[in-house]
């Protein structure tokens, strides 16, 4: 196992290689800001070797075959020069592409176009980005080398208000809504080229799909020696069945819309209706309101979880037999659930070499 990380100026000028870790730590999970940190001797490397924006791609060798980790680059935004255990070291931090969604806000009052959309979810987040960090966006706001991938209109359809909110934190807010109500929606930021790089959206799963049925399954569980830490949870303490959603105006006069399981209020026993206010007084339209409440009511459906930790085994492997993002199918207490490669954290060290932290995560529909 072998790694290096391409170093370059924020203008992408190629700085060089670095190879010599003591430590190289990376994270990313679906729909978040990765992150990477790397120390290093700092042997040859002064208070101004490092400088905010730097840009650096990470390729991980396995089975003599060098690739990209991870479909992304990272931008340094701290670093450190310290002594531990009688050594100079310095720790260099930096995120990934998503951190570009950071950036900028939906620069949009309320009520307005860009800020009450009604559409896919998948669109509507394509939509939001072109218009706050792309085509759409004033020229002082565009990024440098960025695209939207072509809208599909996968996902399900619903009605959204964020006005001035982070883009980061509204697209988050849009594909968990999707997922929540059924349709798995995620987004990121891809590099396509060196210091290229386009915002995606994707439906079912980010990766490919190796569950049960897929036709090219991985098969993930104790008896196979690859699931480490299983557990299988059974939630209803937090259910809610019946969503009582409040737009504006006031008194008699407020809107209020609602939603509801009739199945799941008489299941089980006599008591089981539980009731739940949403205040969505930030919505504009009618439509707006009843999309939260449908929201609502699907954040608050029981759950059956299978977590874990995935282990690499001879027979699969981590960057050969599937990646992150996938789906894989996971057995334990006679149970099979579908999970998806959700957070992928890798850990190398000079001393003790690689170490990957897989987490996985399912429902049972």
């Amino acid at each position: 196992m072998r790694y290096q990380v391409d170093w370059y100026s924020p203008d992408l000028v190629r700085i060089g290689t670095l190879q010599a870790f003591n430590t190289l730590s990376i994270v990313r999970t679906e729909n978040e800001i990765g992150a990477l940190v790397m120390t290093l001797p700092s042997h040859g490397f002064d208070t101004n070797s490092f400088k905010v924006g730097q840009y650096l791609e990470v390729w991980r060798e396995t089975h003599g075959v060098s690739r990209l980790f991870g479909e992304t680059a990272y931008f340094v935004q701290d670093w450190e020069f310290y002594s531990e255990g009688g050594q100079h070291l310095v720790a260099v931090y930096a995120k990934d592409l998503n951190f570009l969604l950071g950036t900028r806000i939906v620069y949009a009052f309320a009520g307005s176009e860009e800020a009450e959309i009604t559409d896919k979810a998948d669109d509507m987040m394509k939509t939001i980005v072109t218009d706050q960090m792309d085509t759409g966006a004033a020229t002082e706001r565009k990024i440098t080398n960025f695209s939207v991938q072509p809208k599909v209109g996968k996902s399900i359809s619903i009605t959204r208000g964020f006005a001035y909110g982070i883009v980061l934190g509204v697209c988050q807010d849009i594909a968990n809504s999707a997922t929540e109500q059924g349709t798995y929606t995620v987004f990121d930021i891809v590099r396509t080229s060196l210091g290229k790089f386009e915002f995606r959206t994707y439906i079912g799963q980010r990766g490919v799909d190796h569950s049960r049925d897929s036709g090219d399954p991985r098969f993930v569980g104790e008896v196979y020696g690859n699931l480490k830490d299983p557990r299988l949870g059974f939630y209803h303490g937090e259910e809610w069945n019946f969503v009582y959603c409040g737009g504006q105006g006031e008194g008699e006069a407020r809107v209020i819309k609602t939603a509801s399981d009739a199945a799941r209020i008489g299941a089980g026993y006599p008591y089981n209706r539980k009731e739940y206010w949403r205040d969505s007084r930030h919505q504009e339209t009618d439509d707006g309101v009843q999309s939260d409440a449908y929201a609502a009511l699907a954040e608050g459906k029981p759950k059956v979880v299978m977590t874990g930790k995935l282990l690499d085994t001879p027979g699969m492997q981590f960057g050969r037999d599937y990646d992150f993002g996938d789906v894989v199918s996971v057995e334990a207490f006679n149970t099979a659930i579908d999970c998806h490669v959700a957070s992928v954290a890798i850990n190398y060290a000079a001393e003790g070499g690689e170490t990957i932290d897989i987490s996985l995560r399912g429902e049972l529909e």
